[in-house]
């Protein structure tokens, strides 16, 4: 008889099944050692068994084997990096609190605010967080006057827009 295990997988989207969106192998849980240049925090990801010709992974919360995310190829992570940089400035700046922006995020992407995470986010929705995230921040600057001084902080509200 089989044993029933809880699928840790269950309520991230893309990775029910713990297989690879990319290729369909089996995901491996492994330390980040040879995938990332430093890990002295000693960071485990779940990874494709078939990297590094996939190259398909994603970071567990420390000292859990709960994934942060789903899994992402160098693509999709970077296009995540991008779409959290301009999301982080709407609560950076001032603009709006952290939860407040988690809040507004859920909102954009008619999502329950727990599943609200760029981590979750394929390529078109991290493409429509930068862009709505550049248009929020551009708004707010112009009606608050700020525009010139966001500019000379961050390089230009447009540095990274697509």
């Amino acid at each position: 008889m089989k044993k029933n295990r809880r699928n840790r997988f269950r309520d991230i989207p893309g990775m029910k099944s713990g297989r690879c969106p990319y290729c369909g192998s089996t995901v491996v849980l492994r330390s980040a050692d040879g995938i990332y240049r430093e890990n002295s925090a000693g960071t485990m990801l779940y990874v494709c068994s078939k990297h590094p010709a996939c190259d398909a992974y994603v970071r567990v919360v420390p000292g859990t084997q709960t994934p942060v995310g789903s899994l992402a190829n160098g693509d999709l992570r970077a296009l995540r990096r991008e779409a959290h940089r301009h999301f982080d400035r709407l609560h950076e700046s001032g603009m709006m609190t952290r939860d407040g922006a988690y809040h507004w995020l859920a909102h954009l992407l008619q999502a329950p605010l727990a599943k609200a995470h760029i981590g979750y986010l394929g390529e078109y929705y991290c493409r429509l967080v930068i862009d709505e995230s550049i248009r929020l921040f551009e708004d707010q600057c112009r009606a608050h006057g700020r525009m010139q001084a966001a500019q000379r902080e961050g390089g230009g509200v447009h540095a990274g827009a697509r």
